[in-house]
């Protein structure tokens, strides 16, 4: 009895010395990831953001594709834009006016907080546009140009809108992204690109700068 007593004592004076409530183990290693803002990747390109969305990182396949085939496309692309735009409107429409379609562009450009160039086949431009869905743009900011199904698919406008692109910021290749008028290149390419966007955490940042979310 006298032990049992003394084991009893011991308990309480330790209970006293230590106040502070134990947290389950888990629960702690569920507290500490809410904290780290730091985004994560995961499976299927998915960066999670605390208390955010979850953004889709650009496909790594279509990354590979492009660090092989812009480098020797978009030299021509460039070139061949402009030449395009005068063929075309000389053969199919009524000439082209270069004035008259940048014009055009610059507002576009500024019509919605994002405005997004696009091909309807291309599967860079569906990517672009996926990213930014996935970061909650709403899809009343959200404006997708199509000058055509494919930049080899182009009519008199469209040749027009692209040779106006490339005067006008320097890139022919679409995707186009402009974030509140400002342009911040294609999916990978450009300055800075969608994808370098996603992965300094900047991009939300500049979509609620924009009144995009």
């Amino acid at each position: 009895r006298r032990r049992r007593t003394q084991l009893k004592r011991s308990q309480m004076t330790t209970a006293e010395a230590d106040p502070a409530p134990k947290t389950p183990p888990g629960l702690i290693s569920k507290m500490s990831t809410v904290a780290d803002p730091t985004p994560k990747t995961g499976l299927f390109g998915i960066v999670a953001t605390e208390a955010g969305p979850t953004l889709k990182t650009p496909s790594g396949l279509l990354g590979t594709v492009s660090t092989v085939v812009s480098p020797l496309l978009s030299p021509i692309l460039r070139w061949l834009a402009p030449a395009q735009a005068r063929l075309l409107g000389r053969l199919l429409g009524g000439g082209y006016d270069g004035a008259l379609s940048r014009a055009a562009v610059q507002e576009s450009v500024k019509s919605a907080p994002v405005v997004v160039y696009s091909y309807r086949l291309s599967p860079f431009c569906v990517e672009a546009i996926t990213v930014l869905r996935s970061a909650g743009v709403d899809e009343s900011k959200l404006k997708i140009v199509e000058p055509g199904f494919a930049f080899f698919l182009l009519g008199p406008e469209g040749a027009a809108t692209r040779a106006s692109l490339g005067e006008l910021f320097g890139q022919t290749s679409l995707p186009h992204v402009f974030i509140g008028g400002e342009s911040i290149g294609g999916l990978f390419t450009g300055t800075p690109g969608l994808k370098m966007l996603v992965e300094d955490g900047s991009l939300m940042a500049q979509l609620k700068a924009a009144g995009a979310l």
